[in-house]
């Protein structure tokens, strides 16, 4: 049977970890590995979040800056979209499309 190591020595002071860990996790260096790997994950899925938004709000406003209204429809369908290499087609397409609906037109 696993037991928790002994915590007599560690004050509060050094346990600065603001994230919940397993119970499962004591030993300081898979504590370390283990916050590492959470950071790590939580930054990418962040950032791709961040990056998709930015992306969506992109085509929207060169639809807009270039004087097209977009549907909401369409509006929607942009969106909904959350493939990075299909926010940039769309981005590539806002520059020259006059219709909106052609955003989503097969190449």
């Amino acid at each position: 049977m696993t037991t928790k190591p002994d915590t007599a020595n560690e004050s509060p002071e050094n346990d600065r970890t603001p994230w919940k860990l397993p119970p499962h996790i004591w030993h300081p260096s898979a504590r370390r590995a283990w916050l590492e790997a959470a950071e790590r994950a939580w930054t990418e899925g962040y950032v791709e979040g961040f990056e998709e938004g930015r992306l969506q709000r992109l085509v929207l406003r060169l639809l807009y800056w270039r004087d097209i209204e977009a549907p909401p429809a369409v509006r929607s369908k942009i969106l909904a979209t959350t493939d990075l290499d299909k926010l940039r087609l769309l981005r590539d397409r806002a520059y020259e499309v006059t219709d909106p609906a052609d955003l989503f037109a097969p190449e």
